[in-house]
């Protein structure tokens, strides 16, 4: 018995591991495309695809994530697995179905709340892979139940390929056929539904999964209403914090573009549009600040799983690399908005959001420690109450300071919530203390701003060129100081 037990569990280990590297992957392109995008379409352009990317984000982590891992696990406990399934795949049609209708008949009125109606027709192409929910869950779900987490991370991989070439395809029509930012951001959200359905065919064509008897007993209601029941607290807390950041975007949506329009140098609603695109440039660099920090913690989650418990050298890992990687953006982030964006406009609102990728990233290993030890009643709460200062607070101090009033709502929230973590843990992050961490941090600086002093070129291709020589003398200087090597926060 002990062999097939074994053999399962380095499956799993294996599985796991295969599905962070396309995460991995897939978070680097979707970082990435946005500097091209932007230098394509500007940042009235940026603004009109950004403004309606939390809602594609929302669907299409339920899709990738949150209900595969459901279906998987609703698999796994099942006595009737083949009979449960249906009825997941039944209920989650059925809901897909009526969430795109109403948004449908909503995205007039969503758009306006916006502040800008001609937002219409991206968002509701932003919301039509809402109707590839159900499907792509279900194939990704048997796949991984089945351990098989090679077919959902290449389908994950393919989707994410094919639609970063499509809106790099629809930026360049931009610049030779249509000079409107919203017709170019409804073409980038239908590069980014088929890229969904191109994922859905691979998975159907390396699936034996056949519809048969899929739709049975559609209008059976019981089952259904069993299905949600066993989604449970833990599956709802779980999905809930795995869009945390999206919903976090999505307040941002509605309010900053509004609450620009109130200051003084706001003349009319493109400047609005600019302004909100240059706030928008944020998303990017926090992405790739976020996406080592959060491969180390996913990588480690079978583990996690296992033991019960996070780790004391994950918790140091984690932290010390967010801390690190923030001082560094900080540091090169007006050297950085020039080369990638061509502008040195907001340098400090930008500054002011990647401060978050430390919070965030300790507010991750906060909330895996309570899901592992089944708190997640708790964990819920405090997270919502984040939202609420963000709802509460954006708006005034956007019109008080503008894009740094703005950028300041979301780390006062986030910051709120790493202390209620905190506090209900009983457990302060002690590599706070590590002093000589901090000596590590200073040296890091102090060379980077004398190489950025003394190191002075023109033009881009040359500044990206700086931008690289000193990224790799600040990290050479902080891991020597620090006495540890780039690997050993992967191990």
């Amino acid at each position: 018995m002990r062999k097939p037990m074994k053999k399962l569990a380095i499956k799993s280990f294996k599985g796991a591991s295969i599905l962070a590297l396309a995460g991995f992957l897939s978070k680097i392109l979707a970082a990435l495309y946005r500097f091209p995008y932007q230098n394509l379409v500007g940042d009235q352009g940026f603004y009109a695809f950004q403004q309606v990317y939390p809602f594609y984000s929302i669907i299409t982590t339920l899709s990738l994530i949150a209900l595969p891992n459901f279906l998987s696990s609703l698999i796994h406990a099942s006595e009737q697995p083949k009979e449960e399934t249906h009825q997941f795949f039944q209920l989650s049609l059925i809901l897909s179905i009526l969430s795109f209708i109403l948004l449908s008949l909503l995205c007039q009125p969503i758009a306006r709340l916006m502040g800008q109606e001609k937002l219409a027709g991206p968002l509701l192409m932003a919301c039509l892979p809402l109707l590839l929910v159900p499907f792509l869950s279900l194939y990704r779900g048997r796949a991984q139940a089945k351990q098989d987490m090679v077919t959902t991370a290449t389908s994950q991989v393919i989707e994410q390929l094919v639609r970063v070439v499509l809106i790099i395809c629809a930026a360049l029509m931009f610049t030779r056929l249509s000079t409107n930012v919203y017709t170019i951001s409804f073409l980038a959200m239908l590069g980014s539904f088929i890229g969904g359905l191109v994922a859905l065919i691979y998975l159907m064509i390396s699936s034996p999964f056949k519809f048969q008897g899929l739709f049975t007993n559609l209008t059976a209601l019981k089952p259904k209403g069993q299905i949600i029941q066993k989604f449970g607290l833990s599956s709802l807390v779980f999905t809930f914090f795995m869009v945390y950041m999206l919903i976090l975007q999505m307040i941002d949506v509605f309010f900053v573009k509004n609450a620009l329009m109130y200051l003084p140098q706001i003349k009319t609603s493109n400047q609005a549009e600019i302004l909100k695109g240059i706030y928008d440039r944020g998303q990017p660099f926090l992405q790739l600040g976020l996406v080592f920090t959060t491969s180390i913690l996913t990588d480690s989650l079978p583990k996690l799983t296992k033991a019960g418990r996070i780790s004391k050298k994950i918790w140091n890992n984690v932290t010390y690399l967010a801390i690190a990687l923030t001082v560094g953006l900080v540091i090169l982030l007006p050297e950085m908005n020039d080369v990638l964006f061509k502008s040195h406009e907001h340098v400090l609102s930008l500054q002011i959001f990647v401060c978050q990728i430390p919070i965030i990233s300790m507010i991750q290993l906060y909330h895996h420690d309570l899901f592992l030890a089944g708190k997640n009643k708790v964990s819920g709460l405090i997270l919502l109450s984040g939202l609420g200062f963000k709802v509460l607070s954006v708006y005034p101090l956007t019109v008080l300071h503008g894009l740094n009033g703005a950028a300041l709502s979301s780390l006062i929230s986030l910051i709120l919530v790493l202390i209620f973590y905190s506090l209900y843990s009983k457990k302060f992050p002690r590599q706070l203390y590590h002093l000589r961490f901090w000596l590590a941090i200073l040296l890091m600086v102090a060379v980077v701003m004398i190489g950025n002093h003394f190191f002075i070129v023109n033009g881009r291709s040359l500044k990206l060129l700086k931008l690289m020589i000193l990224s790799g003398l600040g990290a050479t200087t902080f891991f020597k100081v620090f006495r540890m090597k780039p690997k050993d926060f992967l191990n």
